[in-house]
C-alpha cells in the first residue's frame, strides 16, 4: 500500500512540476509580447503609428533599453538567416 502511495505521490509531483513549467513558459511568452507592444507604442512614430507625447516617451525610455539593444542587433544581422532561426528558438 505504501508503494502505491509513493508512486501516486511521484506521479502527481511530476504532473505538478510539468503544469508549473508550462505556466511559467506561458507567462514568459506573454511578457515578451508585452515588451514588444511596449516598444511599438514608444517607437510607433518610426512605423507611422500615432505615438504618445514626447515627454512621456522620453520618461519611459529607460525601461526600453533591452528592446533597443534587441532591435539594433536584429538590424545588424538582418540578412543572416541562421541567426534569425537561432533568435526564434532563443539560442
Amino acid at each position: 500500500m505504501d508503494s502505491l502511495y509513493d508512486r501516486l505521490k511521484d506521479v502527481f509531483s511530476l504532473f505538478s512540476a510539468g503544469v508549473k513549467q508550462g505556466s511559467v513558459s506561458a507567462i514568459e511568452a506573454e511578457l515578451k509580447e508585452m515588451e514588444n507592444a511596449f516598444a511599438l507604442v514608444l517607437m510607433g512614430a518610426f512605423s507611422g503609428m500615432p505615438a504618445p507625447p514626447g515627454h512621456i516617451s522620453i520618461a519611459l525610455l529607460p525601461w526600453l533599453e533591452r528592446e533597443l539593444s534587441v532591435m539594433i542587433s536584429r538590424s545588424l544581422r538582418h540578412d543572416d538567416r541562421l541567426s534569425e532561426w537561432a533568435d526564434l528558438v532563443d539560442l
